[in-house]
């Protein structure tokens, strides 16, 4: 209860977020889809595959070269460590990049930004190519500190990023307007729950384009993602990294 009263004033202080507050109300007369018991972490396991097979399995060759040097990690890093607030962990930066090096992707969207890890190791690949990376991010409710959100992300890399501070429910559109469709790489990380996933992912999925592919981390939360694969009979990868799951899909 005191967890959602501080949640109340975390957006009665944001009016442009009101939206968002109505809907996540709503949310709670729907059933509960994000409980333990829809969480899918035997499925998940039952699936996983090693780095170098979902390559294989996409069909491109493996890389095996990290986005950023450790100097560059330290630099960050002490950036972030004064704060209070904690937008979470690096995540697989490292398939990222490499997806994108071999792919040679221009065209990528990616929700929730955070520290700007994965936006900065997406945009250390498709700058060499004068590519665009289009970010949707709503700022993480109860947190402070938000001008750290994109941190991570170098000032020579900021002429090929837009940033979106918005929800989801709204940022996506503009996102995906913005790029025109046709997407080359759309990397999900914002709204997990079961109702926001259901959502985004049938959106998301109508401007990939062929050859293109879908990323969606943490795809253990609940059932949305395997929902997805299954009922459009998809062919997936499933990863593990720090002890969470990624799901991939390209788009035949």
């Amino acid at each position: 209860m005191f967890e959602d009263i501080k949640t109340l004033l975390w957006f009665l202080k944001r009016p442009k977020f009101y939206a968002t507050m109505i809907f996540l109300v709503l949310r709670k007369f729907l059933p509960d889809r994000d409980s333990l018991e829809n969480r899918q972490e035997k499925w998940c396991q039952e699936r996983t595959v090693s780095i170098k097979k979902c390559y294989k399995r996409l069909g491109i060759d493996y890389f095996d070269q990290p986005p950023f040097s450790d100097e560059y990690i330290k630099r960050v890093e002490e950036k972030i460590s004064a704060s209070d607030s904690n937008f979470g962990g690096q995540g697989h930066v490292g398939l990222l990049f490499g997806l994108c090096e071999r792919l040679r992707t221009k065209k990528v969207l990616e929700t929730g930004v955070a520290y700007g890890w994965s936006s900065q190791a997406i945009l250390n690949s498709i700058s060499k190519r004068d590519g665009k990376l289009i970010s949707v991010d709503m700022p993480m409710i109860k947190q402070t500190d938000y001008h750290l959100i994109g941190v991570a992300v170098s000032k020579e890399n900021y002429t090929y990023w837009d940033l979106i501070r918005e929800p989801d429910k709204y940022g996506l559109n503009k996102a995906i307007k913005r790029h025109k469709s046709n997407l080359d790489l759309v990397h999900y990380d914002s709204d997990k729950s079961y109702y926001g996933r259901k959502w985004s992912q049938d959106l998301i999925w109508k401007h990939i384009k062929k050859g293109g592919l879908f990323i969606s981390d943490d795809v253990e939360d609940n059932s949305a993602f395997r929902e997805f694969v299954e009922e459009n009979k998809l062919d997936f990868i499933i990863l593990k990294f720090e002890g969470k799951y990624v799901g991939v899909i390209k788009k035949y």
